[in-house]
This record gives C-alpha cells, structure tokens and sequence, in this order.
C-alpha cells in the first residue's frame, strides 16, 4: 500500500480542460474551413482572424485550467516490514510487523478530523487524517463507528502531513489484516515511565492487572490540582477489582470541546457512529470530587481517556460501592 500524505487540491478542472481545449481547437479549424454567415460576407481574411484567435483562446483555457496538482509532502508505505512515512528524504518507522503494536483511532467531537495513535512498548506515533467533505466522510464508514472522541486541538494534526479519510480507512484495514487484535490493544506509559497495557481481555498497569471479563467498579471525576503558582482541573478514572486499585489521571480540556457541528459533521455523525458520539458523552460525564491518592495516580495522555473508559464500560460491574473514606471518590459510574 502506497498513500500520500498532505490533502491536494482535486483535479476538478484540470480533467476537463484537455477536452474543452480540443474542442474549442475543432471550432476554431472549422471557422477557417467551412464559410460562417456574417464572416463570410466579409472575406477569409475575418475567418482567419476568427479561427486564430479560437486557438488562442484553447491554448490558454488549457494552460490556466491543467495545472497540476503539487506534489504530495510525503508517503505512507505499508511494505512486508511494516508501515513507514517517507517524507523530505527521510524515513520514519510506523510499525514493525515482528513487534507488538496497537492501534487506536480518534476523532474530533464534529468528525471532520481523525489521528490514528500507532503505540508500541515504549513508543507512540500519530497520523492524522482529514475529512473535508461528506463524501469523504462516506468513505470511511468502519473508522467513524470506531473512533473515540478526543477534544478538538487534541487530534488536528495539519493537513499537510495528513491522510484523506478513505487512505486511512484503507491504512487501518491493513493494520487490521496483518496484525489481527492490534485494533483492541493499547500500549502506554504514565509519567514516571511505568507500562500501561490495554488488551481486550485485560488491562495492566505495572504489575497491577485487571481482569476485564470479571466485575470491577469504576468512577469519573474532575479535581482541582493546585500547583505553586496555579490550579488545574484534571479528570480522574478511578478503577478498583478485589486488590488491586488505581487512579488514571490526566489534564481537564479547557472550555467547551463540542464543535458547533459543520457539514461534514452533519453528514458524518450518523447511525452507528451517532451512537458513538453519545456513549463518548455518557463516559466523559463527571462530578467534582477530592483529588485521588497521589499513591494510586497514573498520568496518561488525555486522548487515551475515552479508549480506556470505553474498555472498563464493556466490563461486568459489581453494584456500587463507595470506596474507603481516605480514598473517596465521586458518585458517577461504577
């Protein structure tokens, strides 16, 4: 697979100018060859003037309408070794099919923007994709109803170094092909470098695990963190199961992250993909509350929140329990 990087403008005029420039070339030899009503009368000296100045005219509705499109900024290969971004002479592994990998797919609140985080032991790699159009929208339905919900200035990446949506629909499917259960897999690292390990079957943080296919409780909440010159609003993802607990935190967005919707995203968020936009809602849902134990916090980067939520969801619950005193956490989900 072979897809470029950075959006170019379509071809739009540019394929038809070679036709409406034959075809203004055509009026122009049959002005000179076949007598015209009102330049005949005034001799073939008017029919030659006519007829140049038809291939003037096709000569530069050929030139101003077949511009070619600039070239891309870069490409993304997926060759027998794994996935790679070429761009100004430079190469940048993506993934390396002999390594385990994860791939997650995000999205801007109004869905005109995509980034496929690409994370592995130690490492992550983005790729951005845009959708301009509803049409490009449409042609990546499997990524729309995948994709978490991510704040706005989280996942815009630029055009120039991002995928149409359908290449990365394309790219995702490849992933999908080659390295089966790589879409249900997440590999993080909180702030102090400690692993983070998302499976289908269960999540681990160090040697803490979380079996996913047993009940667990978890909560969501918000808490004002006061720094030595400020505060900051953080959320917290709180996850207990028998022994093992801890806290998943990172930073608050600021402000509303909810787009006005554009018209993409009115053609975008439809069926399965609508639904994913309000279960995004209902896990983001959360009450202030006190901050949790320094002891049990792992900070990760906010865009992996909803991902993470959306796997301790899909988890059998245990009924509501409040948890210890010292460790009290908001009354929002369990």
């Amino acid at each position: 697979m072979r897809a470029p990087l950075g959006l170019r403008p379509k071809l739009g005029a540019a394929r038809a100018s070679g036709p409406l420039a034959v075809a203004i070339l055509v009026l122009a030899v049959g002005t000179a060859v076949v007598p015209v009503p009102g330049l005949a009368a005034r001799g073939w000296q008017w029919r030659a003037i006519a007829a140049a100045a038809l291939v003037g005219l096709s000569a530069w509705v050929h030139q101003a309408l077949a511009k070619r499109r600039p070239p891309p900024k870069g490409w993304l290969v997926v060759d027998d070794r794994g996935a790679h971004r070429l761009e100004r002479g430079r190469t940048t592994e993506l993934v390396d099919w002999s390594q385990p990998f994860g791939v997650t797919v995000l999205t801007s609140p109004d869905r005109a923007t995509l980034l496929l985080a690409l994370t592995r032991p130690g490492q992550t790699r983005y790729l951005g994709a845009i959708a301009r159009l509803p049409e490009d929208a449409a042609a990546a339905p499997g990524l729309f109803e995948r994709a978490a919900t991510a704040a706005d200035a989280d996942v815009r990446m630029g055009d120039q170094w991002s995928l149409s949506a359908a290449d990365a629909e394309r790219f995702v499917a490849e992933l999908a092909r080659r390295a089966p259960g790589a879409l249900d897999r997440v590999y993080l690292s909180d702030a102090s470098g400690q692993a983070i390990v998302l499976d289908r079957a269960e999540l681990r943080v160090g040697d803490l695990r979380v079996d996913l296919g047993a009940p667990l409780e978890w909560r969501a909440s918000y808490f004002q963190e006061l720094g030595a010159h400020a505060a900051s609003i953080c959320q917290a993802t709180w996850v207990r199961q028998g022994d093992v607990e801890f806290a998943f935190v990172a930073p608050a967005v600021s402000g509303g992250w909810l787009a006005d919707g554009s018209p993409v995203a009115r053609a975008a968020v439809q069926g399965a993909a609508r639904v994913a936009l309000a279960r995004d809602l209902a896990l983001l849902r959360a009450t202030a509350s006190d901050p949790p134990a320094r002891e049990l916090r792992h900070a990760i980067d906010r865009v992996f929140v909803v991902p993470l939520r959306r796997a301790l969801d899909r988890a059998p619950r245990l009924p509501r329990v409040s948890p210890p005193p010292s460790r009290r956490m908001p009354e929002g989900r369990a």
